[in-house]
């Protein structure tokens, strides 16, 4: 692949509770703490990757409004190309959180600016085309947007790599341009119909997803990950830390499985890399501010060695 990156979505301003436990339906309990963090599955995505070392550019939309500068800000600051972050009256996307002791979430998300984004974002220049390896997309945005960009992608010969998150149905058609499905359990459960209580169910679920997208990726949480690439399936268990938040655990993983897919690893390699991203993320409040540098991961106490010794393999395995 060559050396650029594309990530089209979500940018949002994640505003957080912290709490005892997330409340019941009616109920009012007192925080413990309040933070702002920017966040969106797209924004995310692009600096995750972008920190893990790689040239991205970013397409999406803010507001005219303080969220939308605080959102640039935090991209341009990790390394993101915004030239193509636009910009309007529509305010930015924001997101609130509830986040619980062990650092599970549960999540509102006001789309804003991000429901404006349609075809005519896309850029037209042909050289910025060429230079792109690898288009990551995910489900926040208009559907309409994110079918024009596949259909490009694909029209200019970019692989897509699609984060089928949330989990919301999406047209047959769209399995033409997508070349790498990226997807949690209840995401898979939502296009597979198949739920996941064990391992074993990942596998299963798995094959059904592979009828449409050969190269798929099911993340599992605390239980790891499998992935499937043609007749080649296997687990890849989580790595034991100490769990802050989860929020944005995912995006650190497909930026830098993204990341590593564009340096030209295969999906093996490429997502036990992820994983260590993913599971530095979960040390730490926030989403963007939460992602490590690979420099950051090799000096992490328990990272660190799988990291490095991941690094040095020169063994890919078949994909």
């Amino acid at each position: 692949m060559t050396s650029e990156l594309l990530v089209a979505g979500a940018a949002n301003l994640d505003r957080m509770m912290y709490v005892e436990r997330i409340p019941e339906q009616g109920e009012t309990i007192m925080a413990l703490n309040y933070e702002e963090h920017p966040g969106g599955k797209g924004a995310n995505q692009a600096v995750a990757a972008a920190l893990w070392g790689m040239k991205v550019n970013f397409i999406g939309r803010t507001g005219d409004d303080e969220p939308g500068k605080i959102l640039k800000n935090s991209l341009e600051n990790a390394g993101v190309n915004t030239k193509y972050l636009l910009h309007g009256p529509t305010p930015s996307g924001i997101a609130l959180d509830f986040i619980g002791p062990e650092g599970n979430y549960q999540a509102a998300v006001l789309a804003g600016a991000n429901s404006d984004l349609d075809s005519a974002d896309l850029p037209e220049d042909a050289n910025f085309w060429e230079s792109i390896g690898l288009t990551v997309m995910q489900l926040e945005c208009p559907h309409s947007f994110t079918e024009a960009m596949g259909v490009k992608s694909k029209k200019q010969g970019i692989p897509v790599l699609l984060n089928a998150a949330p989990a919301v149905p999406i047209p047959n058609s769209w399995w033409d341009w997508i070349e790498i499905l990226v997807v949690n359990e209840v995401e898979a459960f939502s296009l597979s119909g198949i739920k996941i209580n064990h391992i074993k169910d990942s596998f299963a679920c798995l094959e059904i997803l592979q009828q449409r997208c050969r190269k798929t990726v099911i993340t599992l949480g605390e239980n790891g990950l499998v992935y499937g690439t043609g007749s080649v399936v296997k687990h890849i268990a989580a790595h034991p830390v100490k769990a802050v938040s989860s929020l944005g655990a995912g995006d650190a993983f497909v930026g830098a499985m993204a990341a590593e897919l564009c340096k030209g690893n295969d999906l093996a390699k490429s997502t036990f890399m992820a994983s260590l991203a993913a599971a530095a993320s979960v040390t730490s409040s926030g989403a963007q501010t939460s992602y490590l540098t690979p420099h950051q991961l090799k000096n992490h106490p328990a990272l660190g060695e799988p990291y490095m010794s991941a690094l040095n393999s020169t063994v890919n395995s078949p994909s």
